[in-house]
């Protein structure tokens, strides 16, 4: 937009206006995940100087789209396409749903990088998907997937507790992890232990469910999983994200 006039730009935004009316829902969905794709590239361009090819914006985009979205005609015969991975508990293949009124929905998700450690991304939204709180916990230590998705899930517990929050629904894209808390999974591992740590602690709400959701609509939790720079320790946000979260917070809402 720089170097526009200010007719330009009204005549754009007119136009952009028109065209998102004549949009379908799908159209709607496909437009906001491509803006998210090129939000998500642009920040590992300018804070993780990683060179990001045109090419992998877009596979990227038609990835979530494919996964979360899908397309009109699948949607008419037997809804959109999604991976293995992704088949859950919580899944509707219409986005992020937020939890009824009087119960907040926690997403978490977990980053492990080789010679950084592990960081968690937790975010806190009410019925009306609106954000409460977010918080990115970082580690030095370094754990396996599921164990670091399980602390996920016990950080989130714990701020929520601090938070004073008291009937949760705790949402993950952890499938392992969601399965093992329902079956009350027991054992010797660390994993094993985790588990049993947020069982304990579930004691202390007076509603707690586990659900499992799609990466795709875990991607507010996943961006604050990513914040960059990366502070070790707990860095907290009261309802404003970083831009990435809130870009993807904001498609969120766009959905209900």
């Amino acid at each position: 937009m720089e170097g526009m006039t200010e007719e330009a730009m009204r005549d754009v935004k007119e136009w952009v206006e028109c065209r998102w009316k004549e949009m379908s829902e799908v159209e709607r969905a496909r437009m906001m995940v491509g803006c998210w794709a090129i939000w998500e590239h642009r920040n590992k361009v300018i804070f993780d100087e990683v060179v990001v090819e045109p090419e992998a914006v877009v596979r990227r985009a038609i990835d979530v789209i494919e996964e979360g979205i899908g397309s009109e005609e699948g949607m008419k015969v037997g809804g959109p396409r999604r991976s293995a991975r992704s088949v859950g508990e919580g899944e509707n293949g219409e986005g992020w749903r937020p939890a009824r009124e009087g119960v907040v929905k926690i997403n978490v998700d977990a980053r492990v990088k080789e010679e950084e450690g592990v960081a968690t991304g937790i975010v806190c939204r009410n019925h009306r998907g609106e954000v409460v709180w977010g918080v990115t916990m970082a580690r030095e230590q370094l754990w396996d997937v599921h164990i670091a998705e399980a602390i996920a899930i016990l950080d989130g517990m714990e701020k929520a507790l601090r938070r004073g929050e008291a009937c949760v629904e705790m949402e993950s894209d952890c499938l392992e992890v969601v399965e093992a808390l329902k079956q009350g999974k027991q054992g010797r591992s660390i994993f094993s232990q985790v588990i049993e740590d947020i069982l304990v602690l579930s004691s202390n709400f007076q509603f707690i469910s586990w659900l499992h959701t799609s990466r795709v609509n875990n991607s507010v939790a996943h961006a604050l999983a990513h914040v960059v720079p990366r502070v070790v320790g707990c860095t907290r946000w009261e309802v404003d994200l970083p831009p990435s979260a809130n870009a993807a917070a904001l498609f969120d809402r766009s959905l209900i």
